[in-house]
C-alpha cells in the first residue's frame, strides 16, 4: 500500500477512534494516548478474535519507545488531519473539529467501528492510568524493552501479550460458562479485565 494511502487509512482510524472516545467523555486526547489506544486495540483484537485475521496487523508497525508503543505514521496522520482542519489541538490535547466525519469506505469500517466502541467502553470503565499501566506491563512491550529491541512489536495472535491473556482464559471462562448467559464483547472484556487486574494485583504471572 502506498505511503499516502496508509496515512489516509490511519487518519480515518484516528477520527473514528476519537469519535468513540468523545462519547465516553474524552474530548481531548494526547498523541501518546492515540498511539497507545490503537496499539491496545490491535493486541486485544488478536486476543478476542483468535480465529480471524487481525484487521490492524497489515497497516500498523508499532515500535517500542520510552513513552509507549508508537507508529511513525500516526504522527503523519495527525498532521494530515490538522492541515485539513479535521483535528484541532489545544494544551489539553487533540480534539475533533465540527467538520470532522468518519469515512464509510474505510477498510473494515463496520468491524473497526464496533471494536473501537468496545475498547473505548473498557477505557472509560477502568480509566486511562490503569489501562496504560497494563500496556507497560504488556509482555510483548516489556520483553522488547528488556531486550533493547527496536524491531516492530508483534500485534498478531502469536504475540506474547495474547499468550499471557490466553493463559488465564480457560480459568476465566470456566467461571462464566456455568451461567446461562451469552456475553457480548463489552461485557466479556469488562469481566475479563476485572479478572486480569485481580491477577496483576496479586502478583500472578
Amino acid at each position: 500500500m502506498p505511503k499516502y494511502d496508509e496515512i489516509i487509512l490511519k487518519s480515518e482510524d484516528i477520527l473514528l477512534l476519537l469519535s468513540k472516545l468523545k462519547n465516553i467523555g474524552w474530548k481531548y486526547v494526547r498523541e501518546s494516548s492515540i498511539n497507545r489506544i490503537l496499539y491496545l486495540s490491535a493486541v486485544l483484537y488478536s486476543f478476542r478474535y483468535t480465529e480471524e485475521e487481525n484487521i490492524f496487523k497489515d497497516d500498523y508497525r508499532f515500535i517500542r519507545t520510552l513513552s509507549g508503543p508508537e507508529d511513525a505514521d500516526i504522527d503523519n496522520a495527525i498532521t494530515f488531519l490538522e492541515t485539513n482542519e479535521l483535528l484541532l489541538h489545544s494544551e489539553e490535547g487533540y480534539f475533533i473539529s465540527d467538520i470532522s466525519h468518519t469515512v464509510s469506505l474505510l477498510d473494515n469500517y463496520n468491524a473497526k467501528e464496533h471494536w473501537f466502541d468496545d475498547v473505548s467502553y473498557i477505557i472509560g470503565m477502568y480509566g486511562e492510568d490503569k489501562i496504560f499501566d497494563f500496556i507497560f506491563r504488556d509482555p510483548e512491550y516489556k520483553d522488547s524493552l528488556e531486550s533493547n529491541s527496536l524491531y516492530k512489536l508483534n500485534i498478531d495472535t502469536d504475540n506474547n501479550t495474547v499468550k499471557f491473556l490466553n493463559s488465564f482464559k480457560e480459568a476465566f471462562e470456566s467461571k462464566i460458562t456455568t451461567k446461562d448467559v451469552i456475553l457480548d464483547n463489552k461485557d466479556y472484556l469488562k469481566l475479563y479485565f476485572e479478572f486480569i487486574f485481580g491477577k496483576i494485583l496479586r502478583g500472578e504471572k
